[in-house]
């Protein structure tokens, strides 16, 4: 029995609480839906979240949803994605591109806050890559007993899907192949793989762990005191999901840390998959086909190289290639323990002290360079002799009581009548309040003093950089939000430019990126909120572009040949996936750069202004989403910028601002 646990995802109090990712862009288990609330939250993953929030799948298309895919032939079809030459990307998924290494500003939301003298908060931002090419499958060619081909349940191969299905459970470890072929014909969306969940639904649970009343209705590790009974979400392990660090091997690399207890969780990550090896036993890929699922369930269930060997199983531990010296190039890096800012209980709202009166959370996270790719295991891609790996982040929130001690209750304080042992919290009950009064009944569900909320990304690829932008710092910046005002996109958030004011020194970088969705209608079923999707131009599309301002607290852009002050002509910029140039100097028809942004991608040069149709005026025949331009000021200077579609002065502000400044100017 494990009694030893480390818990940093444990205690939650009864309130229902809820997690959104922004950016990148978190899916609540949405796929493409027009209603505003999800039609399924069990899709993918188990979020806990209100089935209102989260943000489409992106697509390319300037009318419609995504009806394809594409992840047939070698490579995961990036052609819709990086090849700027194509002028007819079609209705397809949009796997949003970064450079590697380049800087990413993640936020998010929590519901009951963070950093607060109300409650313990972590929140654990992490991410997994694929580890086989998505368009193979992982059952065909030699089945042999190499240790390569072993099925370790490592196995990640993302699919955003084509419809709001669940996936197929497996069922037994016999049935993985025959699920894995259903689930890709069915176009179901699926991160952990199907022996991931097969194995997770065989093994036995940690019986060490805490459970207070609750009645679990199974020994497996699919039950947790969150999830009593067994209820599966996608192809997730929940014993894997509620508790960090995992006593078994997972596909996720954890990146950022939030925690009240910095000493804590740098306690808890040397304890990690980063630090120790995680070992299991599984079957070796010969033996899924000619053992029997008795004694396929026997070998999972082995805890040690010993048994595992002795019941002819694969005995296997895993350990990310950790970088420990932070000036190598070698290794993945640990994650980050940050303490938790400050943020309001019940309220989706700002952390403190955050400039300009206020902004969610957030991260300046350094995206994993090829070298940290290649590390983690990622299966890497090539596109025009590019490497890029297909990757999904996930982001998971506790938030805590301090009604008894986390790191000392174990097992041993599990409800047991027959034993007189009774737990420290119990389901609603009745409470002393003295003098010989009647007790008071406290609203309390002992599955939700163990609760975890998450929310996940769909698919985006991180790229290997051109050769014009390697070894320069490239700073993102994208657009979050979605379609509609703030009751119709709530608890996700209007457009804005994110980050929306970015300080830089000259030569380094900004990558100019967006993806949206043809579909955010918000339209019925809106549960408890309004429905609608309130905005210019075709409801339910997703549109942004991007020219410059003389004053933030303006709202008339400065025509292109009146501009003296052009952020673009003091750079040179490039298209950000393969490096070609992009002119932004000189007169006016080659002023390229400033043409593509403020056209949201639908020109690239000024020939293009007669040889396709004009550009609508509301941008409604322009694509939902635009490849990524990079530019690199040289000089120094204060710049604003705004989306002339979604800038509406009365109710909404779609600006951004850059500050290019030497340092400690």
């Amino acid at each position: 029995m494990m009694k030893n646990i480390f818990f940093l995802l444990c205690f939650i109090t009864v309130c229902i609480a809820d997690t959104y990712m922004h950016m990148p862009r978190g899916s609540n288990n949405r796929l493409n839906e027009k209603s505003a609330n999800r039609n399924n939250g069990n899709r993918m993953f188990d979020s806990q979240n209100n089935n209102r929030g989260g943000y489409n799948a992106g697509d390319m298309d300037d009318t419609n949803g995504f009806n394809a895919y594409g992840w047939t032939g070698n490579n995961a079809n990036p052609s819709k994605m990086y090849d700027y030459n194509d002028d007819n990307p079609g209705n397809v998924q949009y796997e949003e591109p970064f450079l590697a290494g380049s800087v990413l500003r993640h936020t998010h939301t929590a519901q009951h806050g963070c950093g607060n003298d109300k409650n313990r908060c972590t929140m654990i931002m992490g991410w997994a890559c694929d580890t086989r090419n998505v368009a193979q499958s992982d059952f065909t060619g030699n089945q042999n007993n190499k240790p390569d081909d072993a099925r370790n349940g490592m196995r990640f191969q993302a699919r955003n899907g084509l419809n709001t299905g669940t996936s197929n459970d497996p069922g037994n470890i016999r049935n993985i192949a025959n699920t894995y072929n259903t689930n890709v014909n069915n176009n179901r969306g699926i991160n952990e793989s199907e022996e991931f969940y097969a194995y997770c639904q065989q093994r036995e649970r940690n019986k060490g762990l805490f459970t207070a009343d609750q009645k679990l209705q199974g020994n497996t590790q699919k039950y947790t005191r969150q999830n009593p009974g067994g209820t599966r979400r996608g192809l997730e392990c929940p014993e894997e999901r509620d508790y960090f660090p995992w006593w078994y091997p997972t596909p996720w690399k954890q990146a950022v840390i939030w925690t009240y207890n910095v000493t804590k969780c740098e306690e808890d990550v040397q304890k990690s998959q980063f630090y120790e090896a995680k070992g299991h036993c599984h079957p070796y890929p010969n033996q899924l086909n000619s053992e029997t699922n008795n004694k396929l369930n026997s070998i999972v269930n082995q805890r040690n190289k010993e048994d595992c060997e002795a019941d002819d199983g694969r005995w296997e531990e895993l350990q990310w290639q950790t970088r420990t010296n932070p000036n190598s190039n070698t290794g993945v890096r640990p994650p980050l323990c940050k303490l938790a800012e400050w943020s309001q209980v019940n309220n989706l709202g700002n952390v403190e002290n955050s400039e300009e009166g206020g902004l969610p959370r957030y991260h300046d996270w350094e995206l994993p360079t090829i070298n940290e790719l290649e590390s983690a295991g990622c299966h890497m891609y090539t596109y025009a002799g590019q490497k890029y790996s297909r990757v999904v982040v996930r982001l998971r929130y506790n938030m805590s009581t301090t009604d008894y001690n986390p790191y000392t209750i174990d097992a041993n304080c599990n409800q047991d009548n027959n034993a007189r042992i009774q737990s420290p919290v119990r389901q609603n009950p009745s409470v002393d309040v003295g003098v010989d009064m009647q007790g008071l009944r406290l609203a309390l569900n002992t599955a939700q003093t163990g609760r975890v909320f998450q929310d996940r990304s769909h698919v985006m690829t991180i790229m290997e950089p051109p050769a014009q932008l390697t070894n320069k710092k490239v700073h993102n910046v994208n657009v979050q939000g979605k379609r509609g005002n703030i009751v119709q996109t709530f608890p996700a958030v209007e457009y804005d430019f994110w980050p929306r004011t970015l300080n830089m020194k000259p030569n380094e970088c900004i990558s100019f990126a967006w993806t949206g969705s043809n579909t955010h209608n918000n339209g019925n079923p809106a549960g408890d909120g309004q429905a609608g999707d309130a905005g210019e131009g075709t409801g339910g599309t997703d549109r942004s572009n991007l020219i410059q301002l003389l004053r933030k607290d303006e709202s008339y852009p400065v025509p292109l040949d009146k501009n003296e002050n052009d952020f673009f002509k003091t750079a040179d910029c490039y298209w950000t996936l393969n490096g070609g140039g992009v002119s932004s100097t000189g007169t006016a028809d080659e002023l390229n750069a400033q043409l593509y942004l403020l056209s949201g991608g639908y020109y690239k040069e000024w020939s293009e202004l007669e040889d396709k149709e004009a550009l609508d005026v509301l941008l409604n025949n322009v694509s939902a989403t635009m490849r990524p331009i990079t530019c690199c000021p040289k000089t120094t200077g204060n710049y604003v910028f705004v989306s002339t579609r979604n800038n509406n002065f009365s109710n909404r502000d779609q600006k951004f601002v850059v500050n290019v400044a030497n340092q400690g100017q």
